[in-house]
C-alpha cells in the first residue's frame, strides 16, 4: 500500500493545498454562526443525495425532504432509498460526536467501524446484502471488517486475513498529531481517501464511509467551514473522473523515478491533485452562492414570487433578511421589522414557519425565530446545488 503519502509535495500540489486552506477561511467567515448552522443543516440532505448517487442510488431531493418529515413512499424501493438517504444524514450529523470518541483522529479502525455501523444501523434490510461477482448473496454486518475476498473493477483488494496489518499501517501513517505541516496533513486527507478505497475494509458501503471520513478529516483540520461544504457534490459532478483517478492510483510503481513504494507515487500525487481541486471548486461554489448581495437578492426574488402568487405579504422579505444577517430575531422584532400590527406580524411569522423558512423551539412562546432553509426552496435560494433536472421538478 506504500507510499501512504507523497514523499515530497510538488509545488503545484502544495499551492493547491494552500488555496483550499485560504478558501475555507473565507467561507468560514462569510456568515453569522446561527445562519451558518442553519445552512449546514440544509446542506446535509444534498451531501447525502450526492454520496448515494455515486453508488448508483438516485433519490429525488423532494423524496429526501419527505423522509425528513417521516413521509415515506408506498413503493418499497423508493422507501428504502429514502431510508438510505436518512442514514447518511444522521451519520453526518453525528460526526462531531463520533470524532470526540475517537480523540479527533479519523484515521483509526474504531472510527471507521463506528461510521460504518452507524450508517448500516439505519438501512433497510434489502440494503444489508451484497452480491459477489459469482452471484453469491452475502450479508453486510454493520461495523464488521470483511472476512471474504473482493474485487472492485480490475482491483483485487488485499486478502481479508491481511487487513489488520494494512489497517495498522494506515493508522500509524495518518495520525494528525504526527505531522506538523498543515499542508501535508491536508494532502494526507486526499491520499487516505484513496488508500482506504484500495483497502476496501468492509464488504460493502466503503465509498460512503470513505466520503464521511474525509468530511470528518476536513473538520478535524478546521477546514469544513462549519459544515458549509462537502466533497460529495463535487465528486458526484465529476463521477467519471473520480472513479478513473481512484483506479489510476491503484497502479503499481512504474519505474525507479516513481517513488519507493509498491504503488505509483506519481498516480497518488495525481489523485491528490484531483481531490483537492474538487475541494477548491466546492469551496468556491459555496462562497459565491452565499455572497451577501446575491443571497439577499434571491431572498427578495423568492418573496416577490410568493407575493404574486398571493401566498405571502411583501413584508416577509424584511424578516428573511434579518434572520439571514443575524441568524435569529426576537419574536417581538417581527412587528418592528415589518411595520405591521402585532396580530398581522404574528400571522406573517406563522406563514414563514409553515413554509420552513423560520424555525423556533417548539412549545416555547418566547423563543426567538431562527434561520431555516428547507430543501424545497433550494433551486431559488441555492441555484445549482442540485442537478438542473431535479431543480426543474422542485420549482414546477
Amino acid at each position: 500500500m506504500t507510499p501512504l503519502k507523497p514523499a515530497e509535495l510538488p509545488a503545484e500540489l502544495r499551492g493547491l493545498a494552500l488555496a483550499v486552506v485560504e478558501a475555507s477561511a473565507r467561507l468560514a467567515g462569510a456568515l453569522p454562526p446561527l445562519t451558518a448552522r442553519a445552512i449546514a443543516d440544509f446542506l446535509r440532505p444534498a451531501n447525502s443525495y450526492y454520496s448515494n448517487l455515486i453508488e448508483g442510488h438516485d433519490t429525488h431531493p423532494l423524496d429526501i425532504a419527505r423522509a425528513l418529515r417521516a413521509d415515506y413512499s408506498p413503493d418499497s424501493r423508493n422507501r428504502s432509498l429514502q431510508l438510505e438517504a436518512l442514514a447518511h444524514i444522521r451519520v453526518h450529523e453525528h460526526l462531531p460526536e463520533l470524532l470526540r470518541r475517537a480523540n479527533d483522529n479519523p484515521y483509526t479502525e474504531s472510527f471507521w467501524r463506528e461510521v460504518h455501523e452507524a450508517f448500516y444501523a439505519h438501512l433497510p434490510e434489502e440494503f444489508r446484502w451484497t452480491k459477489t461477482r459469482e452471484g453469491q448473496q452475502l450479508e453486510v454486518v454493520p461495523g464488521e471488517l470483511r472476512t471474504t475476498e473482493v474485487r472492485v473493477g480490475r482491483h483485487v483488494a488485499p486478502a481479508a486475513d491481511a487487513l489488520p496489518g494494512f489497517i495498522e499501517l494506515l493508522e500509524q501513517s495518518y495520525r494528525p498529531g504526527a505531522e506538523p505541516d498543515r499542508l501535508v496533513r491536508l494532502v494526507s486527507i486526499a491520499a487516505a481517501h484513496h488508500r482506504l478505497a484500495w483497502l476496501h475494509p468492509f464488504l460493502d458501503g466503503n465509498g460512503r464511509v470513505m466520503r464521511l471520513c474525509s468530511d470528518a478529516a476536513f473538520r478535524v483540520e478546521g477546514l469544513d467551514a462549519g459544515g458549509l461544504w462537502s466533497m460529495s457534490r463535487g465528486l458526484a459532478r465529476h463521477e467519471k473522473a473520480y472513479k478513473q483517478a481512484l483506479a489510476a492510483a491503484d497502479a503499481p510503481r512504474e519505474n525507479d523515478y516513481d517513488g519507493r513504494g509498491n504503488l505509483s507515487e506519481k498516480q497518488l500525487v495525481a489523485f491528490c491533485q484531483f481531490f483537492l481541486g474538487v475541494a477548491l471548486d466546492q469551496l468556491t461554489y459555496m462562497t459565491q452562492v452565499l455572497a451577501l448581495d446575491k443571497m439577499l437578492t434571491r431572498l427578495r426574488g423568492l418573496t416577490d414570487l410568493l407575493v404574486i402568487k398571493r401566498k405571502w405579504r411583501p413584508e416577509a422579505y424584511y424578516v428573511l433578511e434579518a434572520v439571514f444577517l443575524k441568524g435569529q430575531v426576537a419574536r417581538g422584532e417581527v412587528m418592528r421589522l415589518t411595520g405591521l400590527s402585532d396580530k398581522t406580524a404574528k400571522a406573517l411569522a406563522q406563514t414563514l414557519l409553515g413554509a420552513g423558512l423560520l424555525a423556533t423551539e417548539p412549545g416555547n412562546r418566547f423563543a426567538p425565530y431562527r434561520a431555516a432553509y428547507p430543501i424545497e426552496f433550494a433551486p431559488v435560494l441555492f441555484p445549482g446545488l442540485y442537478p438542473a433536472g431535479k431543480e426543474a421538478d422542485m420549482v414546477s
